[in-house]
């Protein structure tokens, strides 16, 4: 009965490591996840579930939009390199911005502009900006993935 009770306890043991070990990676600071890898919008939603309540729309992707990369430095700089297929025939190769995220308010900010971050892990980066219109306010929703 004691041995019993001992491999009981080693079980739970193991069970509650092996859960703190997979909430580590669930955690990961947001630097840590948008720096991973280039991002490439995304056309596809791999969850609804933390869009923002109220009027939601998701930016529409251009067809010259769809092979372009995003990559985030931690000096807070992101670099997106145009791909082959180009909006305008005067568009570089590439061009950096600067960036800024606020880990408190989730508030991302990407050249000036003020979004708001909804969702960050390694499959999708997705954050909101919110616009005014006639109808109320709006939130447009952007995907990285």
């Amino acid at each position: 009965m004691k041995k019993q009770s001992r491999v009981l306890a080693l079980s739970v043991l193991f069970l509650f490591v092996l859960v703190l070990a997979c909430k580590k990676d669930e955690n990961e600071e947001m630097i840590d996840i948008i720096t991973s890898k280039a991002w490439k919008f995304g056309l596809t939603d791999l969850n609804t579930h933390t869009n923002p309540s109220g009027n939601n729309a998701y930016y529409a992707v251009l067809e010259c939009e769809k092979d372009d990369t995003f990559t985030f430095k931690a000096d807070g700089t992101v670099v997106r390199v145009f791909g082959a297929k180009k909006c305008d025939d005067d568009t570089g190769t590439s061009k950096t911005l600067n960036y800024s995220f606020n880990k408190e308010t989730k508030e991302l900010v990407i050249d000036g502009v003020k979004y708001t971050v909804v969702e960050e892990n390694k499959s999708q980066f997705k954050y909101v900006l919110v616009t005014t219109a006639t109808s109320g306010a709006s939130n447009r929703i952007y995907l990285l993935q």
